[in-house]
């Protein structure tokens, strides 16, 4: 887990990585519905909504994605925790790229304008706060570049 103090920090660190360069623009992307996704190819999925629509009753690990959270509007809490010490909840899913666990998670908070970055080892917990609007980009975990963009 990373969090960036802001986009541009996100930029700083990361900038010039093809997947990175593509998520930070489709976190600055305006106009954006609540509550539809967007897509960029297989390589990058995201949506602008509440947080009470990502919330879920357990923790969230994903195996071909990172999950990518920054603040429209408000700040946001998150649970965060290593998938390793964490117990299954069911059984991951190929077609949603999903795994549900439970476990102890440490709560942190993301200030708005900032940048969450989960990884593929970790899991999370979006909580929800009815008044914050974020947004969620699903960026794959393989390679620098956008094959089919």
């Amino acid at each position: 887990m990373r969090i960036f103090r802001d986009r541009a920090h996100l930029e700083e660190v990361l900038g010039g990585v093809t997947k990175w360069e593509r998520t930070l623009e489709a976190l600055r992307a305006g106009g954006r519905h609540l509550g539809v996704m967007y897509s960029v190819g297989d390589s990058l999925t995201t949506m602008r909504a509440r947080t009470t629509a990502f919330a879920t009753d357990g923790l969230v690990a994903r195996r071909r994605y990172q999950c990518v959270l920054s603040p429209v509007d408000g700040d946001a809490a998150v649970e965060v925790a290593p998938v390793a010490t964490l117990v299954p909840a069911g059984p991951y899913s190929d077609l949603t790229d999903r795994r549900y666990l439970r476990g102890d998670a440490r709560r942190h908070t993301v200030r708005r304008g900032a940048v969450l970055v989960i990884g593929p080892d970790e899991a999370v917990r979006v909580l929800p706060v009815p008044d914050t609007t974020v947004t969620v980009a699903y960026v794959t975990v393989e390679g620098a570049t956008f094959p089919n963009k």
